[in-house]
């Protein structure tokens, strides 16, 4: 399906399909856009869009600040230097500084070159108003309310608007699932938490940024619980026997089917693994220490008082 042409939900919401689903509300003098896509590649096509259906950019909400999600800022704001950009605060700094992203996933060394790529670095974007992580917010004229949905991101949001939700990355279709096995995540727990937050929502449409717009988001969102329990009781039971972090990890993808063959491949599968493990540590899942200056990690032994409980 071409990217540049707006699927529109309701009068005036809708979306531009594509590997990054990008949302579309038309505003009282603009089209606002929920993200921007990869690049300037995208960028072009959504101003093609825009176009055609004769609005201008009036602004960009941002989800979440991962390189896909914002890489097509600057092309759309030197086209239409007006727009605003808003954005939760701490996705704020890295839109503005991108290079925090390969930055923490090289675990905050200065990121070698194979981590520069359009993929893990965008161009900055300036951003000019801060969204708040729950509650209700006015933009031009049409108004949002705004979901906490942290996990795959640190601060990301979703948001309503006209009983539509744009999801973000808070969970992801089934075929991105399955051609990602380990999907991207920084907390595990707060992304089972998010995960069950929309469950609780009763929209009549829901869009994430990677998968098909549905009309109940129950099925995908079961889905992706699922497949996260299943990886965390695959990591359990390869824990079962104290392992570090890179065996672990070795192991965790030859169960996963997995073949890293890249430093931004590692990166991001390394980071989503110690996800999960900042997950079950926060559920008293596994625990760890040190031995001969390694970092060791077990799964946590039933003790006596877990019948008691």
């Amino acid at each position: 399906m071409s990217t540049h042409t707006p699927q529109m939900i309701t009068e005036r919401v809708g979306y531009f399909p594509g590997h990054v689903n990008i949302g579309l509300v038309i505003g009282e003098s603009g089209a606002i856009l929920i993200d921007s896509g990869l690049e300037a590649q995208t960028a072009k096509k959504i101003k093609k869009g825009l176009d055609a259906i004769a609005q201008p950019l009036c602004a960009i909400i941002q989800t979440h600040a991962h390189a896909d999600h914002f890489g097509g800022n600057a092309y759309l704001l030197g086209c239409w230097p007006e727009a605003k950009v808003y954005a939760p605060p701490l996705e704020e700094a890295i839109i503005r500084y991108p290079i925090l992203e390969p930055i923490y996933l090289n675990m905050g060394a200065e990121p070698l070159a194979d981590l520069k790529n359009k993929f893990l670095l965008a161009q900055a974007s300036r951003v000019d108003h801060l969204l708040p992580l729950e509650g209700t917010i006015a933009i031009d004229g049409v108004p949002f309310t705004i979901l906490s949905l942290p996990g795959h991101s640190y601060q990301q949001v979703g948001l309503i608007c006209d009983d539509i939700c744009f999801a973000a990355d808070s969970y992801l279709g089934e075929e991105v699932l399955e051609k990602h096995k380990l999907p991207f995540l920084v907390d595990a727990h707060e992304t089972m938490n998010s995960l069950h937050k929309l469950l609780a929502t009763t929209c009549t449409g829901y869009l994430p940024g990677h998968g098909a717009y549905t009309t109940s988001s129950q099925g995908a969102v079961h889905k992706n619980m699922e497949w996260h329990e299943r990886i965390y009781a695959v990591i359990e039971d390869i824990l079962r026997e104290e392992r570090g972090v890179e065996d672990a990890l070795a192991l965790l993808c030859e169960r996963l089917h997995i073949s890293i063959e890249n430093a931004g491949s590692y990166a991001l599968f390394r980071t989503a693994f110690m996800g999960y493990l900042v997950g079950l540590v926060k559920e008293k899942r596994v625990t760890y220490r040190f031995c001969a200056n390694r970092w060791l990690w077990s799964t946590v032994q039933d003790g006596p008082d877990e019948e008691e409980r």
